[in-house]
């Protein structure tokens, strides 16, 4: 049988092996395909992705949810599935913002904040849940999470106030993270220069 449970799993196997396949895979591709597509592809790969590990967590979460006494590691399994939630929800967002060809309002729409704050709600289960794993992991640290909320809310309040403009800053790393292969633009012998 091709698929062996018995085998022992590596976590640094896995993550080498799917890194070096994606990597690999997407440089292959990437290098003849406009980065829109690219990112495109990417986005509906992420969800199918995101979409397994929702089904599979899925009824673990539901039933750690609906528990009236739940387990530490109860709090973890709600925690993935609601992270992956938000992944899954951004995904979908971003891809109709791509295919509806950008339009502005859709950067401000309402929804934006609650898919968002998915996260955030996981982000908290995965903290308040110390020792959930061998008793050791996480750690207990309320005061990590403490804290980077306040510097959070700290940010916050800079940024609205101030509002500065990065665009010169991101314009300047544009060589470094924009179109590595130049695959945006369509070569017409005979046509000037954009």
């Amino acid at each position: 049988m091709i698929y062996n449970d018995e085998r022992p799993e590596r976590i640094r196997g896995t993550i080498y092996l799917s890194a070096i396949v994606l990597f690999v895979g997407y440089q292959s591709i990437n290098a003849f395909v406009p980065n829109a597509d690219m990112i495109l592809a990417t986005r509906i790969l992420a969800t199918g992705f995101y979409s397994a590990v929702l089904y599979v967590y899925g009824r673990d979460a539901w039933a750690a949810f609906r528990k009236p006494e739940p387990k530490r590691s109860d709090f973890l399994i709600v925690g993935i599935w609601l992270s992956f939630l938000s992944h899954w929800c951004q995904n979908l967002y971003s891809l109709a913002y791509r295919l509806a060809q950008a339009p502005e309002w859709l950067l401000t729409a309402e929804v934006v904040s609650p898919i968002v704050m998915l996260s955030m709600v996981a982000s908290v289960l995965h903290v308040a849940a110390p020792g959930a794993v061998d008793g050791t992991v996480p750690r207990r640290n309320r005061i990590a999470l403490g804290i980077g909320i306040g510097l959070a809310v700290f940010a916050v309040a800079v940024l609205m106030a101030t509002r500065p403009d990065i665009r010169p800053i991101i314009d300047r790393a544009r060589p470094y993270i924009g179109d590595w292969f130049s695959t945006g633009y369509l070569v017409v012998p005979g046509a000037p220069p954009a």
